[in-house]
């Protein structure tokens, strides 16, 4: 193979989002990467691997500022896997090693790089398999995902929600991602977390969706309220369920149910897989909802420098973590919505 040439630049380079459709998934397309960095205010690099003319790999990279810790880069923030994205192992290091290289030139004292699949430790990273994701396979079409489903809890909840006449609509305006914005600030301060800023679904998710990279499905009651509401990305291989959120007082109608059954079945039509999203193993009962939708295991693999460190290694069910969850979730709604202002650090 001629030699290598790795290039960083304040924008794509030419190709990139055909390279991304080709061989990525949502997470590696430009315009997320450009969302992210606009809403949140995040600096963002595009590396690019090129060889003989040829372009053999890209990753999008962002400078995480510093709240409490160090500055760090990212690939990419809010994104489970959207790491090095290459033709070869080779190529997928020499990313990784160019990111090093530039964290050294500017301060930066943490890298943290998110995969999906397996490609070489570069060195000086060191590697933490910790994580998986949870993708429903559709090939089989409708009828071989349904009978999948975990009989006595996925379906019968299912079946539980349509036959309460919950109203599903596919949202495509700045007010119907407004709707799933405040269902998520409320549903996360009960996870005791914080919720992105609304600008985030109103601007950033809607631009995405007009680019036919996103969509919002909202369940409504028959008296008009909304239920329940859910964020998917749209990948050119797998549709990825972003975020779910709900009302507390509608949640025995199983709203989250047919919206998810909805959005799935839409996945089919599109001959798109449906990524359930990622968990860690001490999530057990997220995990094992998971599985009752059919999702099949992927590994995800994460590599740090100089070592592991920060949330993506902390524990979800005990120490600070859990601490600082329970203390969020009491918080008054008005105080915890003023948190949205720290998402940005969180990615």
């Amino acid at each position: 193979m001629t030699s290598l040439t790795i290039t960083r630049t304040a924008d794509p380079a030419e190709g990139w989002r055909a390279f991304a459709v080709e061989r990525g998934t949502f997470y590696h397309r430009p315009e997320w990467a450009q969302c992210i960095a606009e809403i949140y205010r995040l600096p963002v690099d595009y590396y690019s691997a090129h060889s003989g003319g040829e372009l053999r790999g890209i990753m999008a990279v962002a400078e995480v500022p510093r709240l409490l810790g160090p500055r760090r880069f990212v690939s990419l923030p809010f994104s489970y896997a959207a790491g090095p994205l290459a033709i070869d192992r080779e190529t997928a290091a020499a990313l990784s090693d160019a990111v090093l290289l530039r964290a050294r030139e500017r301060g930066i004292s943490r890298i943290e790089i998110k995969s999906r699949g397996e490609h070489p430790v570069a060195a000086g990273y060191q590697r933490v398999s910790r994580y998986c994701t949870y993708e429903v396979a559709t090939d089989g079409g409708e009828s071989t995902v349904w009978r999948q489903l975990h009989a006595s809890s996925t379906q019968r909840s299912i079946k539980k929600g349509l036959k309460a006449g919950l109203i599903v609509r596919r949202g495509d305006t700045p007010a119907d991602w407004l709707v799933m914005a405040e269902l998520e600030e409320r549903t996360a301060q009960t996870h005791g977390l914080p919720a992105p800023p609304r600008r985030f679904f109103v601007e950033g998710c809607h631009r995405l969706q007009s680019t036919g990279l996103a969509d919002v499905y909202i369940a409504f009651t028959r008296g008009g309220a909304p239920a329940a509401a859910i964020t998917v990305w749209k990948g050119p291989r797998s549709w990825i369920y972003a975020f779910g959120a709900s009302d507390p007082s509608y949640l025995d109608l199983r709203p989250n149910h047919v919206l998810l059954w909805t959005a799935i079945q839409d996945a089919i039509a599109a001959e798109r897989n449906f990524d359930l999203g990622r968990a860690a193993p001490e999530q057990e009962s997220l995990v094992e909802f998971k599985r009752r939708w059919g999702g099949q295991e992927l590994p995800l693999t994460y590599d740090y420098w100089p070592a592991p460190a920060g949330l993506n290694v902390a524990a979800r069910d005990r120490g600070s973590m859990a601490a600082a969850a329970a203390i969020w979730s009491r918080l008054p709604a008005s105080v915890a919505r003023l948190g949205s202002g720290l998402y940005r650090y969180l990615g």
